[in-house]
């Protein structure tokens, strides 16, 4: 799906791409907000298909929110099916904020392939 992203989302996604671990210097703010979405999984960057373990769901348009201390995310929800904003990928340097964007059709409400 199409999305923006500004510098730190940049070097975020260089650094997923080679699998190598991301050291962001400023908040980083990037966007999917065209209707459709994917299956993903929540918690394992690099999963390529459901397990009874790795959150598989459905993102639907969603803010997505980096921060420099990963840190700081430490109480923020993990659990894509809450309704709300979760951290997508927690304990690993990838982690980050979703934010869903869409009344009913908010991040995972229970949706799997």
């Amino acid at each position: 799906d199409p999305m923006c992203l500004d510098k730190s989302w940049m070097v975020w996604v260089d650094a997923y791409l080679a699998h190598k671990p991301v050291q962001v210097s400023t908040v980083g703010i990037g966007y999917m907000t065209a209707p459709g979405g994917a299956f993903q999984s929540s918690s394992d960057p690099y999963a390529t298909t459901k397990t009874p373990d790795n959150q598989w769901v459905h993102h639907p348009p969603h803010v997505m929110i980096l921060v420099p201390d990963l840190k700081a995310l430490q109480g923020i929800s993990t659990d894509p099916n809450n309704g709300g904003p979760y951290v997508m990928f927690a304990g690993t340097p990838y982690a980050h904020i979703m934010a869903p964007t869409g009344g009913d059709k908010m991040m995972g409400m229970g949706r799997s392939k």
